[in-house]
């Protein structure tokens, strides 16, 4: 066996008894090793197992001194890593048992023959060789799964866990020294991204049925301080060389911000498929209702030359005012359409502003109106401040101003009221009527371009759209709480701060 080494192996002699030094020299010399050294005591031997560091160590357990072979042995071991063979005169239970504890090579019981020396420092060198190798391998394995960009954890054959790397550490929230040991179900808490559900830790179906699971794509990370993780993993078993599972291994990643684009994206997908909903809804619209005028303004031109040609003057003023008010209805509905493209494409800054500013501003603007129609205006007090674009809130509330009055019907008391609820962590605002109120079945429809209860009553019917786009803009949302005949209130919300729209942006 000794002809495996290519270079003579080193030996330190640790033997109080010189004769039994002197012939153990000449014995390990014998047999084609090289004696480095001789130490008669613990401390010697310490010192120069350091210096000299052989391959291997022939340690007496009984030495002179307060210190014995097993003492010398364990200071050895704490710095440097050298194997040793205990030499005893002594077969005595509780001896070795001490001598246990420094993880020995080997024992060999005096006196002994030469060949048992060389059978024991060959399978102690063979068995440092192959625990060194195994050494190198984990600290390889170690540092690879260190440096890697994914969370690595490993676990033995009864699911507790074995190794972490920083990643894993960091996400789940513990320490590999405290995770060491404990239930990988301790450790990996994981739930449902949509229920808040705990999910059942896949590691036991793995280890009892050696398969590879994939968890499902709502999966979240519960880590040690209570933060929720969305996270892409996969468990596989771990087999040895005879295809026994003798652990698991768990990868997984952060994909929060893979989660955030994909939902992002979806939003975005939604959002695009309402627009083209909208778009075919607005041609059609468009098309419709501006035809209407056109076929008056061709209509009368036609009368208007045969009247012309008959000299009838008065007839042809007749004619060409229902010319002129075909123009102006087709005139306003383009004007309405040009501003609700522009709505979201050309917008003034967003500020604090207290609500009831808004809503002066917008009473003033439809001071007229309001006058005229003999409506009694009742306005909530201590309106909270909301973050919005000035200009375009003011126009919201003078269209829904309007739109009250227009609808008030013969009402002997008209009576508007503007106010505001909370609730719900979140304040709607309404403009209330007790008009002639609005089936259920039409809120939603009120709400789209140019559609009108009343085809009789003033406006081209775009105001509770350009209303609706407004309001969405600011990542609010409007809605109608009315039944026939019973008034109606328009109700909406929007960002109280600065602070919350970022937030409802975010959320998004």
């Amino acid at each position: 066996m000794g002809a495996v080494y290519t270079e003579k192996i080193r030996i330190l002699i640790v033997e109080d008894e010189a004769i039994v030094a002197e012939d153990l020299e000449l014995a390990v010399t014998n047999i084609g090793y090289e004696v480095v050294g001789r130490a008669v005591s613990a401390d010697a031997a310490v010192d120069k197992a350091v210096k000299l560091k052989p391959d291997l160590i022939l340690m007496d357990i009984v030495l002179r001194g307060k210190k014995n072979g097993i003492d010398a042995s364990r200071e050895i071991k704490e710095k440097v890593d050298i194997p040793v063979i205990f030499l005893t005169a002594y077969s005595d239970v509780g001896l070795i048992d001490k001598a246990k504890s420094t993880e020995p090579y080997a024992y060999l019981v005096k006196p002994f023959q030469e060949r048992q020396l060389l059978a024991s420092i060959e399978t102690a060198l063979h068995k440092s060789g192959v625990e060194k190798q195994l050494e190198e391998s984990e600290e390889w394995l170690a540092i690879t799964l260190m440096s890697i960009g994914d969370a690595v954890i490993a676990t033995d054959g009864a699911g507790c866990v074995k190794f972490m790397n920083h990643v894993a550490e960091r996400l789940t929230g513990w320490k590999q020294e405290d995770a060491a040991g404990n239930p990988l179900t301790e450790v990996f808490k994981i739930i449902n991204g949509e229920t808040g559900e705990e999910i059942e830790n896949p590691v036991t179906t793995i280890l009892r049925d050696g398969v590879v699971v994939d968890l499902a794509d709502q999966t979240m990370l519960m880590a040690k301080g209570g933060a929720k993780i969305p996270i892409d993993d996969s468990f596989a078993p771990i087999k040895n060389d005879k295809g026994g599972i003798i652990g698991t291994v768990l990868a997984f990643r952060d994909v929060t911000e893979r989660r955030r684009a994909e939902d992002e994206r979806d939003h975005l997908v939604k959002e695009l498929e309402a627009k083209n909903s909208e778009m075919e809804r607005f041609t059609y619209t468009v098309s419709h209702d501006l035809r209407s005028p056109l076929t008056t303004i061709q209509g009368f031109a036609s009368v208007l030359r045969m009247d012309l040609e008959k000299g009838e003057t008065e007839k042809v003023k007749k004619n060409l005012k229902y010319i002129e008010n075909g123009i102006i209805k087709m005139a306003r509905l383009l004007n309405d359409t040009l501003e609700l493209s522009r709505i979201g494409r050309v917008a003034n800054p967003s500020e604090d502003v207290p609500f009831g500013e808004l809503v002066s501003e917008a009473l003033e603007q439809t001071s007229e109106q309001i006058k005229s129609g003999g409506v009694e205006i009742s306005v909530s007090e201590n309106f909270p401040a909301v973050y919005v674009d000035r200009i375009k809130i003011i126009e919201v509330l003078v269209n829904l101003i309007e739109n009250s009055i227009n609808y008030m019907g013969d009402e002997p008391h008209p009576r508007i009221d503007i106010g505001y609820r909370t609730g719900d962590d979140e304040t709607a605002f309404f403009v209330r009527d007790d008009g002639l109120g609005i089936d259920p079945g039409s809120h939603e429809k009120v709400f789209e371009l140019f559609y009108k209860l009343d085809r009789g009553t003033k406006g081209t019917g775009a105001g509770l759209a350009i209303v609706k786009r407004i309001i969405e803009m600011h990542e609010g949302r409007i809605w109608i709480e009315s039944v026939k005949g019973e008034g109606c209130a328009v109700c909406f919300t929007l960002p109280i701060t600065s602070e919350q729209a970022i937030n409802v942006k975010r959320r998004e």
